[in-house]
C-alpha cells in the first residue's frame, strides 16, 4: 500500500499518513524495505513540500531502524 493510497486524504497529517501506511503492511513484512520503496514513490506524489519532507523523514527512520535484534548475534556483556 502506498501512503496516499485509497481512503487517505492529502489533508491528513504526515504522522497520520505514516501510521496508516505502517499498519497496512502485512504481518511479517520487511518494514525497512517497504519504507525504502515508499521513499522512491514519494517523488511522484502531489502533496505539500513540508508534508513530503516530514513523511520522508519518518520513512527514513523506518528504513534504518532495526526491527529486532537476534540474541545470538547481539554483543554480549562480560
Amino acid at each position: 500500500m502506498t501512503i496516499m493510497g485509497e481512503g487517505t486524504s492529502s489533508q491528513e497529517t504526515p504522522e497520520g499518513l505514516f501510521l496508516v501506511w505502517l499498519f497496512a503492511q502485512p504481518q511479517g513484512a520487511d518494514i525497512a524495505t517497504a519504507a525504502r520503496l515508499e521513499i522512491t514513490r514519494m517523488g511522484r506524489m502531489e502533496i505539500a513540500t513540508e508534508t513530503r519532507a516530514r513523511l520522508i523523514g519518518m520513512l527514513i527512520q523506518a528504513a534504518v531502524t532495526p526491527q529486532c535484534v537476534n540474541r545470538k548475534t547481539r554483543r554480549q556483556r562480560h
